[in-house]
């Protein structure tokens, strides 16, 4: 004779599972960085990585970019936590630098309200490698980001 819920069939599995959306939005509260801030930082490295291991599931068809997409899909259907505030202060860039970006910006995915649809995309790259060419500097992806997150507001 069995015991009832003795038998592995039986057993509630709910008591460990978690969906991928609840993972992720855990793994975003526990890295504590707001996600305006969050593309191109080891932070959101800890988070693919803690979604979809060190390797990635790149070969399988998950992105950087889809995990971006999906925070900010959770962000916008508000079931995503306001953070605080950014680690940093975007860095200044003079205003014709500001200008030449967002015309780059634009000319890459149509108007900068559309921004998020750069990130972890290689015409994000070509903005980050042009605008430092052009402008004379060479700021980091995750610095370009944030300006062109601040310019977008």
């Amino acid at each position: 004779m069995t015991e009832t819920g003795s038998n592995p069939a039986d057993a509630t599995p709910a008591l460990f599972e978690t969906s991928d959306e609840a993972l992720l939005i855990s793994v975003y509260q526990r890295v504590g960085r707001t996600l305006d801030d969050l593309p191109y930082t080891d932070d959101f490295e800890a988070i693919y990585t803690a979604m979809y291991g060190p390797e990635g599931r790149d070969a399988q068809g998950v992105t950087r970019t889809d995990v971006f997409h999906r925070l900010h899909n959770l962000r916008k259907a508000g079931k995503l936590p306001r953070l605080g505030r950014a680690v940093g202060k975007p860095a200044k860039i003079e205003p014709e630098h500001e200008t030449l970006l967002t015309m780059m910006v634009e000319d890459a995915v149509g108007k900068l309200s559309l921004r998020d649809r750069l990130v972890y995309a290689g015409a994000f790259d070509e903005v980050v490698d042009a605008f430092n060419t052009q402008a004379g500097l060479s700021l980091s992806h995750h610095d370009v980001w944030r300006i062109v997150a601040k310019l977008a507001k």
